[in-house]
């Protein structure tokens, strides 16, 4: 079987099931088609001398798809006529031919899957579904009247099918169903064939028949299908919005590789799949404007692929504004449009300059690209070099290559002899396949210059994938929370305190097991990786490079990395903040960097993976790094900063940045330097309980990292307890606990009170005075203080008791709460009671404002009735 790349069989894999799909809903349309397939007795209608269909107003003639038996010297004296409300051409096609809007249905089902097997090089499943294809063809344009054996025919293409699509699924090929393709190929053709000789039979009593026909819409203007908007769910909607969105991901990155290097064939072949399946895929669903202008693209492309010289043009940059387009439409039909582009027809004229050429270079000869790719796979020449000559020669390859001395007879020989000898046996078909990069229907998810993965060993491709809303994953998710919450109410029901209760107890436990492995396989479900993102800044740092005139490098590191769906959403505007800060303030000028010893490219490195629980997304350069004194002199300006600011941390300083409106910018750009991006980033992070470090050296360059929780639903908890308060630390924001000695407590002059923690003094916090409860003692040495972390900032927690530890559901408060300060959250507990999950980042700024030292007084916040015991 050989190895075969993970996602090449990711793509026939999703071959297969979208082709599944696709029978299953081909088969009951072609069965209700076939309930409408019978005679006509046109006798019935055709009952007066009207030579016009009163209806359209037009002299009509005999359609040419009339069964012969209709027409002969009985019709010569009828002629159509208005029949009830529609006129006969309208019934007569309902009652023969099926619904209009069934027919274009199956036709586009076929189509597509023709379409997809072909680029998969499928080639048995391709031309059984050409044949069919080309018999509804017939049947909707009116030239072939349906018969039920027609209907039979297509039933059978669905069975085999299907056969072939099982045998594609276990060896990588479908050439084990040849036979069986030949044999519906045969009747497919006959019945063509038999059709098109009765049409002509038909015609050639036209002349005699004294009758009108009617003419058939078998496609809206522009190539639109009528009545196919009603086949279209929602859900392949969806689909297809998603799918277009990734294809035009991998477009672009493909185009910038081609743009950098004209001479990589292997973007460009890609680029051409991908742009060749997003038009199959707007075509099916009769988006005219985007079939249209990714078609041009696909020309554009394919001039590319024989060589066209488009001289001192940049096709690269101007298809980048097409992906741009492209990617409006997309937008449109997300919601709710049909994808119209406006201007398009300039942008179709902009692409057609391209080609707009006196030399262009005739199409080279099969047999010659064929051999120059062998020569260039021996290592007998080059490919720039073999590009070049095959541009440029007046002459076959092969004499242009021996008198250029470019290589000799022998050696051309040599090679051929090489690629004809057989390596360990014939290799299967599934190998002799060119590389396949994209996905026909699905976008490709693997780029140019991916190492391939070996497939396993027994070569099968058989996952059982399905497609799940993302609704229904967030509902199962909230119902788990809902079992969480009850099994937590179960196990500590207060009816069973003090009961011995044995098999009860390990009924529990095995419980909560399940419970937990439940909980944690539904995040896994949730969470994709971070590539798709990374892959849509490739375009962003591209154009801010255009823009700024600076050169830059993106480096991408950690893409498999996988986070919750919800926080992909949210931290996507935050990194086009964070790289467009980068380009704009953080990296030099070329001149810049090489006055000051550095390479004249700048790096940007974006960069993902799990730490502690979370996921750490960091974004660094190499640039001049964050200046602080110019950060400090602004901040005073704006008054954020009271005195010289002489006493504040680095860190302290760098923060700034995130406070809203704030900026060091001289002037303002369409890139960056109105002070909202980077209170995006914190107000984005902030939604999903994220933590934000800056860190940065003069003239190094910063970095910015992005600490976020691997899930939002549930949460490892700590429980507490201040008098009869009981309350939910984030388990990750404990770092110790532990009960203080008396020579360990300390207080500044301005009252705030410390502990020293091995060699550091760290603030103390009194939670009763946040809470505004009565604790069980006020002595901080005969309570227990807990260590809590908030990005760099630690803090002693002071409580009366620790409760224990256990998973927690996250609920949102309730407006009518009003504004609770320092609770992020509620969950309920085993006995039914609320409990406020504690923000540590707000008790982190208690402590740094001041608010609860031994001589201010108390700045808590009032608690809801139900938080308290």
């Amino acid at each position: 079987m050989g190895n075969i790349p993970d996602d090449q069989i990711e793509i026939i894999n999703d071959f297969i099931q979208e082709s599944r799909d696709m029978l299953d809903n081909l088969e009951p349309t072609i069965i209700e088609l076939g309930q409408s397939c019978q005679k006509v007795d046109c006798w019935s209608v055709l009952n007066c001398s009207n030579k016009a269909c009163k209806r359209h107003g037009k002299s009509l003639e005999t359609p040419c798809w009339l069964d012969e038996g209709y027409v002969g010297a009985g019709l010569q004296t009828c002629v159509f006529a208005e029949a009830e409300s529609d006129c006969l051409s309208c019934q007569v096609f309902a009652l023969t031919n099926g619904d209009p809007e069934t027919m274009n249905a199956i036709f586009r089902l076929f189509h597509s899957m023709k379409g997809s097997a072909g680029f998969l090089e499928f080639d048995h499943i391709a031309h059984v579904a050409h044949l069919a294809e080309n018999l509804l063809d017939r049947i909707r344009s009116g030239k072939v009247m349906l018969e039920a054996d027609h209907v039979d025919l297509l039933c059978q293409g669905c069975d085999f099918a299907r056969e072939a699509l099982d045998y594609v699924e276990k060896n990588l090929d479908d050439q084990g169903v040849s036979e069986e393709a030949a044999g519906i190929g045969a009747l497919l053709e006959k019945a063509v064939r038999e059709a098109q000789q009765k049409a002509e039979r038909v015609h050639a009593q036209q002349d005699d028949v004294a009758a009108a026909g009617v003419e058939l819409e078998t496609e809206a203007s522009g190539g639109e299908l009528p009545g196919l908007e009603d086949l279209i769910t929602p859900e392949m909607l969806s689909r297809f919005v998603q799918e277009g969105d990734e294809l035009l991901t991998d477009s672009e990155q493909l185009l910038l590789a081609w743009g950098e290097d004209p001479g990589n064939s292997d973007s460009l072949a890609e680029l051409f799949r991908d742009i060749h399946s997003f038009k199959g895929n707007c075509g099916f669903f009769g988006f005219v404007d985007l079939e249209k202008l990714s078609h041009q693209m696909e020309t554009v492309l394919d001039a590319a692929k024989q060589g066209c010289d488009f001289g001192d043009q940049k096709p690269a940059d101007t298809l980048l504004k097409m992906v741009d387009q492209l990617r409006t439409g997309l937008g449109s039909i997300a919601d709710g449009g049909r994808g119209e582009l406006e201007n398009l027809e300039d942008s179709l004229a902009e692409m057609k300059k391209l080609l707009v050429k006196t030399d262009q270079p005739p199409a080279p000869d099969p047999e010659e690209l064929r051999l120059a790719d062998l020569l260039v796979q021996q290592g007998v020449v080059a490919s720039g070099t073999i590009a070049t000559l095959m541009r440029t020669k007046s002459r076959p390859l092969v004499d242009a290559l021996i008198g250029c001395e470019i290589a000799t007879r022998e050696q051309i020989d040599q090679a051929v002899k090489q690629a004809q000898k057989p390596s360990g046996g014939e290799k299967p078909a599934a190998e002799k396949r060119a590389p396949v990069a994209v996905k026909p229907v699905k976008a490709a998810k693997a780029v140019a210059g991916r190492a391939a993965k070996a497939a396993p060993k027994g070569g099968t491709i058989k996952r059982q994938d399905i497609r799940v809303d993302l609704d229904k994953l967030d509902k199962l998710i909230n119902l788990i929370g809902e079992m969480v919450i009850a099994e937590n109410m179960l196990v500590n029901n207060p009816d069973l305190v003090g009961l011995e209760l044995e098999n009860f107890n390990k009924a529990s436990q095995q419980m909560s097991k399940i419970v937990r492995e439940l909980q944690e396989m539904a995040m896994v479900i949730r969470m994709i990786p971070v590539s798709g993102l990374f892959r849509r800044m490739i375009r962003l740092v591209h154009d801010l490079s255009v823009k700024s005139g600076k050169k830059v490098e993106l480096e991408l590191s950690g893409e498999e990395t996988e986070v919750d769906k919800t926080v992909i959403e949210q931290i996507t505007d935050p990194l086009v903040h964070l790289l467009r800060n980068s380009l704009d303030h953080g990296l030099e000028s070329p001149e810049e960097r090489v006055a000051a010893g550095k390479p004249e490219k700048g790096v940007v490195r974006l960069s993902a993976k799990h730490e502690e629980g979370e996921v750490w997304i960091t974004v660094e350069d190499d640039g001049r790094g964050l200046n602080r004194e110019r950060i400090l002199a602004k901040a005073i300006e704006k008054g954020l900063v009271q005195g010289d600011g002489a006493e504040m941390s680095d860190r302290a300083v760098f923060n700034l940045i995130f406070q809203p409106g704030f900026s060091t910018a001289d002037k303002i750009t369409d890139i960056s330097g109105r002070g909202v991006g980077m209170d995006v980033v914190k107000q984005n992070l902030e939604k999903i309980k994220g933590k934000i470090e800056v860190y940065s050296k003069p003239g190094q360059g910063s970095s910015i990292k992005l600490r976020i929780p691997l899930t939002l639903a549930i949460i490892e908890g700590l429980m507490i307890r201040v008098g009869r308060t009981r309350c939910i630390l984030p388990l990750l924001s404990v770092r110790e606990i532990f009960r203080p000695t008396a020579e360990a407590i300390t207080h500044t002059p301005d009252g705030q009170e410390l502990v020293k923690v091995r060699e550091n003094f760290v603030p103390v916090l009194r939670l009763h005075n946040v809470l505004r409860k009565k604790p069980d003692s006020f002595v901080l040495h005969e309570g227990t203080l807990v260590v809590l972390e908030h990005q760099d900032d630690r803090i002693g927690l002071f409580v009366d008791e620790i409760l224990g530890q256990q998973q927690t559901v996250i609920k949102g408060l309730s407006n009518y709460l009003g504004n609770v300060n320092c609770a992020s959250g509620c969950t309920i507990l085993g006995n039914g009671d609320v409990c406020l999950i504690l923000d540590v980042g707000s008790l982190v700024d208690v402590v740094e404002q001041g608010l609860c030292r031994l001589d201010s007084e108390p700045a808590g916040v009032e608690m809801p009735a139900a938080a308290t015991a």
